[in-house]
C-alpha cells in the first residue's frame, strides 16, 4: 500500500479508536453514577468497570501505535520526496 493511502487509513482508525474510547468512558461514567453501595452486585459491577478500564487502556495503546506508524510514514514520505527531488536544490 502506498504511504498516502495508509496515512488516510490510519487517520480513520484513530477516529474509530477515539470514538470507541469515548463510548467506553461514557459507559464507565454511567456505571459509576449508579454504583450500589455495599451491595453484592457492586462486585460484579466492579469487574465490569475493570474490564472497561482495561479496554480504554488498550484503545490508548492502539492509538499510540497508530500515531507512531503515522509519524514513521510521514518521515518515510518526506525522505522519499526529498530523494525524488534530488537535484533541484531541496525544493
Amino acid at each position: 500500500m502506498d504511504i498516502v493511502g495508509r496515512l488516510a487509513e490510519i487517520q480513520q482508525e484513530i477516529q474509530t479508536v477515539e470514538n470507541e474510547k469515548l463510548q467506553q468512558e461514557n459507559l464507565l461514567g454511567l456505571l459509576w453514577e449508579h454504583l450500589p453501595v455495599l451491595d453484592p452486585e457492586a462486585v460484579a459491577i466492579g469487574r465490569v468497570m475493570q474490564e472497561i478500564w482495561d479496554r480504554i487502556r488498550a484503545l490508548e495503546d492502539q492509538k499510540r501505535a497508530l500515531l507512531q506508524e503515522q509519524q514513521s510514514l510521514l518521515v518515510e514520505g518526506a525522505i522519499s520526496n526529498r530523494r525524488g527531488n534530488g537535484n533541484n536544490g531541496g525544493n
